[in-house]
């Protein structure tokens, strides 16, 4: 109870500096006496301080002595392994980014390419005058089937990774005595869209995420829900009727194998769509000129897209269903015949009060999720997301 206390006092005065200990009290409902002494702790730790007076209430009195939460006090990195770029962000205690990077995604073995991002770290945290003393934790999104609890990426194919410990290897890169979280990009991008982004406020919410990969990252009753192996979620690997295509799973007839962006372009070329170079932005631009073809593709796949939304929807009975990844950012063309699908084959009672947005952070919402992860997983902060709520 005294921890929790703790971190409630603290995430006030994360949000709300400058504030007095009356505030807080007010704002938390917990006894002055009781404020008084955390906040006491927290000044002797270093993670606020006080800044002065500020005007007398009108009943008088002396006037309080205000406090504002110390945004160096220790700081978080987000890191996103993707297929082709890796980013790399450092954010200070209340979040805000210091730094960020953008680099290819190194090749060789995984701790090779690990011991890179670790240097990329490094010299992040050097730059943003960052002490690695202060560092609270890494989080790390990966392309593929992870084990959150174990720190390992089971597999991504895209990347040549299979049982790889992510999180050993990484911490041991950065010379050791960092807590390094590591999640799959639909479980990242769906906690930095429930806590900032298109399902802010959501209870209940999925995103599905459709890019190189398809997943989706669940929220149950304000809990990212991973399930027992941390592969919760994994839609992209639903077998789908008729579809003898094997996916890089190893199975066949897998959904990712018909709505992925591979797939979708695949579909596209084989269709006729034109381009010496043939990418989804440009099958997107071919369907806004009319190219009857390219629209179809992008019709089919959303449909496709959408059926598996509606298994979700019926599943989990959400209110709020995000669309992420690059298909979602191909807009109505994708997402039109996706409520299609949702509206035809999900169950009324299920959709009546469903809302299917598309994801508000875009391709950022990947390595925010990470930075979100790290800080969440924190001591210092209030984890709205992996256990411990506001309830006193």
């Amino acid at each position: 109870m005294r921890e929790l206390n703790r971190s409630l006092v603290l995430d006030v005065v994360k949000h709300a500096s400058p504030i007095s200990r009356a505030a807080i009290a007010k704002e938390t409902h917990l006894a002055k006496p009781t404020v008084s002494a955390i906040v006491d702790e927290l000044l002797a730790g270093g993670l606020v301080r006080e800044i002065g007076v500020g005007a007398t209430t009108h009943e008088g009195g002396r006037p309080p002595i205000l406090l504002e939460f110390n945004t160096r006090f220790e700081f978080s990195v987000g890191v996103h392994v993707g297929v082709h770029v890796t980013h790399v962000v450092v954010a200070d205690a209340r979040g805000e980014a210091l730094i960020q990077r953008e680099m290819r995604t190194p090749g060789g073995s995984a701790a090779e390419a690990l011991a890179r991002v670790a240097e990329i770290v490094g010299q992040s945290l050097t730059t943003a005058k960052a002490p690695r003393r202060r560092l609270a934790g890494i989080g790390v999104c990966v392309p593929g089937l992870v084990d959150p609890e174990a720190g390992v990426c089971l597999l991504a194919p895209n990347l040549g990774w299979r049982d790889v410990p992510v999180a050993d290897l990484l911490a041991e890169a950065m010379g050791g005595g960092v807590a390094v979280h590591v999640h799959n990009t639909a479980q990242a991008c769906a906690v930095a869209e429930t806590l900032e982004g298109a399902a802010k406020g959501s209870k209940d919410a999925v995103l599905l995420y459709a890019g190189t990969g398809v997943g989706a990252g669940i929220i149950i009753d304000e809990r990212l829900y991973p399930g027992s192996a941390g592969i919760a979620g994994e839609v992209g690997h639903f077998r789908v009727q008729g579809v003898d295509t094997r996916c890089s799973c190893g199975k066949v007839g897998c959904l990712e194998t018909v709505v992925s962006v591979p797939a979708v372009v695949a579909a596209a070329r084989a269709a006729g769509v034109g381009g010496d170079k043939l990418t989804l932005e440009t099958v997107v631009a071919a369907a806004d000129a009319g190219d009857a073809a390219a629209r179809q593709v992008l019709t089919d796949a959303g449909h496709r897209l959408g059926t598996a939304a509606s298994w979700l929807v019926n599943l989990l009975n959400p209110d709020v269903l995000v669309i992420g990844g690059a298909l979602a950012e191909a807009g109505d063309l994708v997402l039109d015949p996706l409520r299609q699908a949702v509206a035809e084959d999900a169950l009324p009672q299920a959709v009546s009060r469903l809302s299917i947005r598309p994801w508000m952070l875009g391709q950022d919402a990947k390595v925010r999720g990470a930075v979100l992860v790290a800080m969440q997983k924190s001591e210092t902060f209030v984890r709205l997301i992996f256990g411990a709520d506001r309830r006193t």
